[in-house]
């Protein structure tokens, strides 16, 4: 699956899954520590679908800022060898 069905399939469950836990406490009659239940609930829904989509995208970008870096490093190193070989001829 690539990444914008990805993203799109959080982001519908996500909405999905706010919506229902906003609207039991409209439709039911709760007692109050029913309602504190149902409160936590929602709040860890809503916590738990906030870092299925943070982390991953934390990851990806601590890693492609890595690799991006080797690649910059690796070019510059790569730039530099034929300086190198030109100076001893030189001198």
């Amino acid at each position: 699956m690539d990444d914008f069905s990805s993203i799109s399939l959080l982001s519908l469950a996500m909405l999905v899954g706010c919506y229902v836990a906003g609207t039991i406490p409209l439709a039911v009659n709760f007692s109050e520590e029913k309602l504190k239940l149902v409160t936590v609930l929602g709040a860890g829904l809503l916590c738990g679908t906030a870092l299925a989509v943070i982390i991953p995208e934390g990851v990806h970008a601590l890693y492609e800022e890595m690799l991006e870096g080797e690649i910059r490093l690796y070019a510059s190193v790569d730039a530099s060898i034929p300086f190198l070989f030109n100076a001893r001829n030189i001198s």
